[in-house]
């Protein structure tokens, strides 16, 4: 919204730029500040890779939060709640998944803790 708001503030002094001057040309001012307004944000590969992270590796999907909340890009802070979202779901999920894993074995987390490795070799042998 920060941006849209700076986007029509800045037609606004184009426009009143035009009256004053009508040698000015208005199609090139306009689209002007539609550049400049996509060059400040967030690429679309870093979003993507920031995204992908954050469902991947969970915890480091919050680095890239951080990074993104600290940004002056206009879409940054956006980037980093869904990040932060991402990164939430991605643990919620491993969690239940891992809670219904271990449910329907019938092994308790306990009784997983007491598997020595040298049980292990010796049914591999």
């Amino acid at each position: 919204m920060d941006s849209d708001k700076r986007l029509e503030e800045q037609i606004k002094e184009y426009q009143a730029v035009g009256k004053e001057n009508p040698n000015v040309n208005m199609g090139l001012l306009m689209m002007n500040a539609l550049q400049n307004q996509q060059q400040n944000l967030v690429s679309a590969k870093a979003k993507k890779w920031a995204y992908l992270i954050s469902i991947g590796l969970p915890p480091l999907g919050l680095v890239f939060a951080l990074k993104y909340f600290f940004d002056d890009k206009d879409d940054a802070r956006q980037v980093a709640m869904i990040c932060v979202l991402l990164t939430v779901i991605s643990i919620l999920l491993f969690w239940l998944t891992t809670k219904l894993l271990l449910s329907g074995s019938g092994a308790s987390i306990q009784q997983i803790e007491q598997i020595k490795p040298s049980d292990i070799m010796q049914l591999t042998q």
